[in-house]
């Protein structure tokens, strides 16, 4: 499965990238979840979505992508 390149950006919802940037910067989905006051499990799912939309095997791969779409900087 090959991402999609920043040129054909899926839209990712707002939380959606919200969750991405904050696996950037290292959090776990349970620090996620406490910062953003949500469950880990919906934390899971929003990572979840976001790799399916991009095509993301991994979410090293998420976050990777991330970067390069510009959504979160180096």
């Amino acid at each position: 499965m090959t991402a999609v390149g920043p040129e054909d950006m899926p839209s990712l919802t707002a939380r959606q990238t919200e969750v991405v940037r904050l696996a950037a910067l290292g959090l776990t989905a349970k620090e996620t979840a406490r910062k953003l006051g949500i469950s880990k499990t919906t934390v899971d799912e929003h990572l979840t979505e976001a790799r399916r939309r991009v095509r993301a095997t991994t979410k090293s791969h998420l976050v990777g992508w991330a970067v390069a779409a510009g959504i979160v900087s180096r």
